[in-house]
């Protein structure tokens, strides 16, 4: 399956169940589409090939995930040596990866994968206690069923812990043997990942403008593979930021782009130009830097980007 349709497989699926999705044309995106549904936002990257996910691609991913209090989700068919599985979770610099297939039974079927994939096979985890319980209910010692399983009496202990995955063979052997599920699903839409928010600007406008937007009393977080250079916050305002020397064809569509994100993550969007004439692209404000002198806290900044969206609505449609 080529990316693009692939894509497209994963939008059908997204909307079919009632999500709000929009794609990113975006070169190196570190996300391809955004989906919002009731309380659940998702950021995916769809690639063919999940290893060509890059690292600072997926840092990225799990930045915008941290802040938006988002999943981060890769979708693929493969890897650079094997097909993925159905109905079996990868991880890809720790974010959850799968296939189409998997995500649909997810969504439309309401089935959750119990299966991850690491080195060395497939594991599943299983609920210990319940594991604990059955051997005991079922007058097995720890020695008996360690040999019935084929398994280190260390191993099992660790398994009735919590402590340590169970290998498929092993886990298809404790169901068959206690003919009761004892696997933990994998919760592959409300993932929680670790995130290093502190991020060098990567020049000396982006460096001002951060420092700038800081002062105002804006959280900051610097973006390096998105549509915007950085997304900021004040309370419960975010604001997906754009930073440019000057306008062009790119800045346009980068805003045209934000434009379409901030309403599936229901935030604002603003571009921050070294210099321009104030305009609004989209409904996200074009302003130069010198228009943040005039604006003394992040309410303001607020309410200039309001304004502005007010101004342009105005021209429009009188």
């Amino acid at each position: 399956m080529d990316r693009e349709r692939l894509i497209r497989t994963v939008e059908a699926i997204l909307r079919s169940t009632g999500y709000k999705t929009t794609r990113m044309e975006f070169k190196g995106s570190c996300f391809d589409i955004v989906a919002s549904r009731l309380f659940l936002l998702l950021f995916i990257k769809v690639v063919t090939n999940i290893d060509t996910v890059t690292e600072e691609q997926a840092e990225d991913l799990k930045r915008l995930a941290k802040f938006f209090k988002a999943s981060p989700l890769i979708v693929g068919v493969k890897t650079k040596n094997t097909e993925l599985e159905e109905g079996v979770v990868y991880e890809r610099f720790g974010i959850y990866a799968l296939r189409p297939e998997t995500l649909y039974d997810v969504l439309v079927e309401n089935e959750l994968p119990a299966i991850f994939a690491e080195r060395g096979g497939f594991y599943v985890r299983v609920n210990g206690q319940l594991l604990r319980r059955l051997r005991e209910e079922r007058g097995y010692s720890i020695n008996e069923l360690a040999s019935l399983l084929g398994v280190s009496r260390k191993s099992l202990i660790n398994y009735e812990r919590g402590e340590q995955a169970v290998s498929l063979e092993v886990a298809i052997r404790l169901e068959e043997l206690f003919d009761e599920p004892i696997a933990e699903p994998i919760d592959v839409l409300n993932s929680t990942v670790e995130a290093n928010l502190d991020v060098t600007p990567e020049t000396p406008l982006e460096r001002e403008i951060f420092d700038r937007l800081k002062k105002l009393g804006l959280g900051v977080v610097k973006v390096k593979k998105a549509p915007f250079n950085a997304v900021s916050r004040e309370d419960e305002f975010r604001i997906l930021t754009g930073i440019d020397e000057r306008k062009t064809r790119s800045t346009v569509k980068r805003a045209e782009m934000v434009a379409e994100v901030s309403k599936i993550v229901n935030s604002d969007g603003v571009f921050i130009l070294e210099k321009t004439r104030t305009e609004v692209v989209g409904e996200i404000p074009i302003i130069p830097k010198e228009s943040l002198d005039e604006v003394h806290d992040a309410d303001e900044l607020i309410d200039l980007i309001e304004e502005l969206k007010k101004e342009i609505k105005k021209q429009l449609f009188g």
